[in-house]
């Protein structure tokens, strides 16, 4: 009676363990589902928080526009008119395309100082605005042109000249659809009778500076 009495312990005992491990299995395969599942809802969840994070994908197409002020120091000829520093402000409106494109058309306004007439003076910058933005991160750097003609109403066959403006710069997202912009480039002017005869025409170059905000749909 007594070797049946320990077999029948020994059966309960070996029947228990058995029972705890398969619950033991279980409750780990079902912890280890409700993990991963848990993984995977947080990166989906992160995936889409951080794609709605950036404002700056906002930007892939459709109009913008681009207010800047600007400076410009010359660089070698500082006693000719309209040669030794200008500062303003010019506005682009245009169209992105696919978030690197960008092209537009600007105006704006400048004022000139000079050694001759220890004054200021006007110009109307009209022109075409040419840019690209590089790569798909949040702050994105760029390269850009821009060229047009300067218009001085005062004196406009003497004093309107041409203009180009390559130059690189970064942007940087601060709201869901406003973006800072800082540019530097080299900024050149050539008064119309410079491509005709460069004997008599004149070309003045500047180290420029832009700061702008860049607001898009």
């Amino acid at each position: 009676m007594k070797r049946l009495y320990s077999v029948l312990i020994v059966l309960a005992l070996t029947v228990t363990y058995a029972g705890a491990q398969v619950v033991t299995e279980r409750c780990w395969h079902l912890d280890k589902v409700q993990f991963l599942q848990h993984k995977q809802d947080f990166w989906r969840s992160h995936k889409l928080y951080s794609t709605s994070a950036q404002p700056v994908s906002l930007f892939s197409g459709g109009y913008y526009n681009l207010t800047e002020l600007n400076y410009g120091l010359g660089l070698k000829d500082k006693n000719a008119p309209f040669a030794d520093h200008f500062a303003g402000i010019t506005t682009v409106n245009g169209m992105r395309f696919g978030g690197g494109l960008a092209l537009g058309a600007g105006v704006g306004f400048f004022t000139y100082g000079d050694y001759l007439n220890d004054g200021l003076d006007y110009i109307v910058p009209l022109y075409a605005d040419v840019r690209y933005f590089i790569g798909g991160q949040k702050n994105k750097f760029f390269v850009m042109v821009d060229g047009g003609v300067l218009l001085n109403f005062t004196d406009f066959d003497d004093n309107s000249r041409y203009f180009t403006n390559p130059g690189i710069g970064i942007s940087i997202p601060i709201a869901k659809k406003s973006v800072l912009s800082f540019t530097t480039g080299l900024f050149t002017q050539y008064d119309f009778d410079y491509f005709n005869d460069k004997e008599e025409g004149y070309r003045d170059t500047f180290i420029n500076m832009k700061l702008g905000l860049l607001f898009g749909k």
